[in-house]
C-alpha cells in the first residue's frame, strides 16, 4: 500500500558480543523510511548467521528454533500491520514493536529493573544513594544469572521460575561468597521489583514472593575475622607461585589496611601519599554504598608488613604503570582461591574479602585499643553503626574465650 510500506529485517551485532561469544540477534520495523528496533533475546554464532537470508544457517535444533521463531515474529508483525491498515489507523514502528510484546505479554525483568531504578534516581530522596547502589549492583548479578541460566540477554517476567530463585541464591552465596545477610539484601532488592512487577499485571500474582520473602529473612548474626593468631598463620604460611600466592598477598594487604575488595581492585599509586615523617599512608574516597551513606575520605597508615607486600607487587603490570597496585581476580575467583588458601593455613574459618576488611576493623584497629574515631575514618565509615557491630562481636568472643 503506497504510504504505508513495511520493511521487517533481522540482523545480528558483530560488535556487541555476548559474554557467550555470540551475537545479539536484533528486529528491525520500518515504515516509510522511519524506523525502530529491538533486540529479541536471541543470540547466534556469528558464523552462522546469514545476512543475506536474514537467519540461521545452521543445521541443529538451536538453529531451528531460532529460525521459526523469527518467521513467527516477523508474521505476527505483517498481521498486526495489515490489521491497522484495515482499520485505518497509521502505526509506527515502535507502536508495532509495542503491540507485539505485549501480545507475548513480554515485560522483561532487567528493562524493568533498570527503569525502577532511573525513577528511583530521579526523585532524590526517595531512597538513599546508598541503597540506589545495591540496586544497580543486585540488576548486574540478576543480568548475570539470566545468562547463566537463561542464555538470554534478558527474560520475560513469565519466564521467571523457581529453578531461577534456586539460582540467584546459590550465585549470591556460593559463586560470590556472600554472607547470608548480605545475599538476603539482594534478594530483597529483586523481590521489591517483582512487586512492582506484580503490581503491573506482568507476572502472576502472588509468584514466588512468598518464598523470596523466607529467604530475606536476615540471621542475627556478627561480623566474622581472624584472631591475632589466625592472621599470622595466614601472612607465614608460604602458598604455591601464582595464583594462590597472589590472592593470599591481597588477602593480607587488606586485613592490614581495611580495603575492600572494590577498594583494593582499584588501588593505584595515585592513592599513595607519604607525610612530612615519612609514614606512607592510602588516602582516598569512599563510597561504595554498602556500609557508608554519603562519601568519606578514607586515611590509613601502612604498617611495614603492608609497605612489603606493595613493594613486591610494584611494577607487576608494566604497560600500565599507573594501574591498580596488585592483580586482583574478579570477587567470586578470589573468594574462590581463598577457599585453597585457607585449607593449606588449615583454618577452618571461611575466608573473604569481606573477611580481611573485618580482620582490620576488629583485630588490627579495635582490640589494640585504637579510638574508634580513627578506626571510623580509616575503614571510612560515615557513623559509628558498623564499629558498634565489630566492638559486640570481639566482646562476644572474648566470653567464648
Amino acid at each position: 500500500m503506497k504510504g504505508n510500506t513495511l520493511n521487517v529485517m533481522f540482523f545480528i551485532l558483530k560488535n556487541k558480543l555476548l559474554k557467550n561469544g555470540e551475537a545479539p540477534v536484533v528486529l528491525r520495523v520500518t515504515i516509510n523510511g522511519q524506523r525502530d528496533e529491538i533486540r529479541i533475546q536471541r543470540s547466534i554464532s556469528v558464523e552462522l548467521w546469514d545476512n543475506a537470508k536474514m537467519r540461521s544457517k545452521g543445521r541443529g535444533r538451536s538453529s531451528a528454533e531460532l529460525n521459526m521463531y523469527l518467521e513467527t515474529l516477523r508474521d505476527r508483525i505483517y498481521v498486526i500491520h495489515r490489521n491497522s491498515v484495515y482499520d485505518g489507523e497509521r502505526l509506527t514502528p515502535k507502536k508495532i514493536l509495542d503491540i507485539l510484546y505485549a501480545r507475548e505479554g513480554r515485560h522483561l525483568v532487567l528493562k524493568a529493573m533498570k527503569e525502577c531504578i532511573d525513577g528511583w534516581s530521579a526523585s532524590p530522596g526517595d531512597l538513599h544513594p546508598a541503597t540506589l547502589a545495591r540496586y544497580n549492583r543486585c540488576c548486574g548479578l540478576v543480568e548475570t544469572v539470566i545468562r547463566d541460566v537463561y542464555n538470554k540477554e534478558d527474560v520475560a517476567f513469565s519466564e521467571l521460575d523457581r529453578k531461577f530463585i534456586t539460582a540467584f541464591e546459590r550465585y549470591l552465596k556460593e559463586t560470590c561468597g556472600l554472607a547470608w545477610n548480605t545475599a538476603a539484601k539482594y534478594l530483597e532488592c529483586f523481590r521489591k521489583v517483582l512487586k512492582v512487577a506484580q503490581q503491573k499485571g506482568w507476572m502472576e500474582h502472588g509468584k514466588f514472593l512468598e518464598e523470596l520473602g523466607e529467604l530475606c529473612v536476615k540471621e542475627e548474626t556478627y561480623p566474622s575475622f581472624l584472631d591475632w593468631d589466625e592472621l599470622r598463620t595466614v601472612m607465614e604460611t608460604d602458598m604455591p607461585a601464582g595464583r594462590l600466592e597472589r590472592v593470599k598477598d591481597v588477602f593480607v594487604f587488606c586485613a592490614l589496611t581495611g580495603l575492600s575488595y572494590q577498594g583494593i581492585s582499584t588501588l593505584c599509586p595515585s592513592h599513595l601519599f607519604r607525610d612530612d615523617e615519612g609514614t606512607l599512608w592510602i588516602c582516598r574516597t569512599r563510597a561504595e554504598g554498602a556500609e557508608v551513606g554519603d562519601s568519606c575520605t578514607s586515611r590509613v597508615p601502612l604498617l611495614k608488613p603492608a609497605m612489603v607486600l606493595l613493594e613486591k607487587y610494584r611494577g607487576w603490570n608494566p604497560m600500565n604503570p599507573e594501574g591498580p597496585c596488585f592483580p586482583v581476580p574478579s570477587v567470586q575467583k578470589m573468594n574462590e582461591y581463598l577457599k585453597e588458601v585457607s585449607v593449606l593455613c588449615r583454618i577452618s574459618k571461611r575466608l573473604t574479602t569481606q573477611m580481611a576488611r573485618n580482620t582490620f576493623a576488629a583485630t588490627v584497629t579495635l582490640a589494640n585499643r585504637i579510638p574508634k574515631e580513627h578506626v571510623g575514618e580509616m575503614l571510612g565509615y560515615s557513623s559509628d553503626y558498623m564499629l558498634r557491630h565489630y566492638m559486640q562481636a570481639l566482646e562476644r568472643n572474648s566470653q567464648k574465650a
